[in-house]
């Protein structure tokens, strides 16, 4: 088996923040939810191509998101690297706005949190990815937004 290939489609971005589903051919996997077209400090990564590594998965691993990926293209790094704009963007659990700082946010279902729209249920989410991905390497497209 190959490296599996994950589609992420957004929805139209509103200011605080923009909503999406992840895919794996048509299987929905899970809700997503990154930053508004407002948040200039952490935007959302531009619509693309990228690789899946893991990140924190090593045993006694001292990063904050364990056991997540972080995204790899050509205007994203897993680490700070010269000529690249973005560094340790991460796929991993939260639930609003202010959780992503310009990652990726997974959720079951939809709500509200803090009085916020936002993503829920989400360590199930990342656990179902968890038990899918593994520890392995996978492929994004991002589409839209």
């Amino acid at each position: 088996m190959g490296l599996r290939r994950l589609i992420l489609i957004r929805e139209k971005p509103e200011a605080d923040r923009t909503f999406g589903s992840l895919y794996h051919r048509t299987r929905f996997l899970c809700h997503t939810l990154e930053p508004g077209d407002a948040d200039t400090k952490a935007p959302r990564v531009p619509p693309s191509f990228y690789h899946l590594t893991p990140h924190g998965w090593e045993p006694g691993s001292r990063v904050k998101y364990r056991e997540t990926w972080a995204l790899n293209g050509a205007t994203v790094s897993h680490q700070v690297e010269p000529g690249i704009p973005r560094a340790a963007v991460l796929i991993h659990a939260g639930n609003v706005d202010d959780d992503t700082l310009g990652c990726i946010l997974v959720g079951l279902s939809r709500g509200v949190v803090k009085g916020e729209p936002a993503v829920t249920q989400s360590k199930a989410a990342i656990e179902v990815l968890r038990d899918f991905l593994g520890n392995g390497q996978a492929y994004l497209t991002i589409m839209g937004g």
